[in-house]
């Protein structure tokens, strides 16, 4: 079986951390608790195909630039020293999303996670300077960091949300181990980076 076409590459093309905003957004629409009943679907609709535009297609339009320009030579930035631009291209599309949201009616929650994710870009950013971290482990470790200090501030378990998040965590963490693109200190340290910065988001 080629490599790209691998159940780990496509799980690792699936949980690609640029698709975790529009993947906590989408959780969020789906959870009763929050802020589904307020918007008419034309509208979740829109912001979804938004939050997606800004967070994932952006960057990944980006990307391809730099690859054409030849500044990176893998869209996949397996080495450590041509993730600084893309990261700081994801970074601004990030909190360009984080600010384009504040002036629209929707829960405060959302942008506080794309706030928080802003800043885990940036501390993943000084990271990679002398460490390569894995990226896809901080992005879902981020959301389940998330998810956990929101269920704790609310008082809601959202046990099932949260056994569905642990079981992506370990998932993914397979995949990434499995394609040989991390090793294990690697790639626990992603997953703990990103939960533990979104996490004490939360709890502030």
């Amino acid at each position: 079986m080629n490599k790209g076409s691998s159940p780990s590459a496509i799980i690792s093309f699936v949980f690609h951390p640029v698709l975790m905003p529009f993947y906590t957004l989408l959780l969020m629409f789906n959870s009763h608790s929050f802020f589904v009943g307020l918007l008419p679907p034309k509208e979740i609709v829109f912001l979804l195909g938004s939050v997606l535009l800004t967070t994932a297609f952006g960057p990944l339009l980006m990307m391809l630039f730099l690859f054409r320009l030849k500044l990176v030579s893998s869209l996949y930035m397996q080495k450590r020293e041509e993730r600084i631009l893309p990261l700081l291209t994801i970074a601004m599309f990030y909190y360009l999303t984080y600010y384009l949201l504040k002036g629209i009616n929707l829960s405060v929650l959302f942008s506080y996670f794309m706030l928080g994710s802003t800043l885990l870009i940036i501390v993943c950013l000084f990271v990679n300077f002398f460490f390569k971290i894995s990226l896809h482990m901080a992005g879902i470790g981020g959301v389940t960091g998330f998810w956990l200090g929101l269920s704790i501030r609310q008082g809601t378990p959202h046990l099932f949300s949260l056994s569905v998040l642990i079981f992506l965590c370990g998932l993914l963490g397979y995949a990434r181990l499995n394609e040989g693109n991390h090793s294990p200190t690697e790639t626990y340290s992603g997953l703990f980076l990103g939960a533990g910065i979104l996490f004490f988001l939360m709890m502030l």
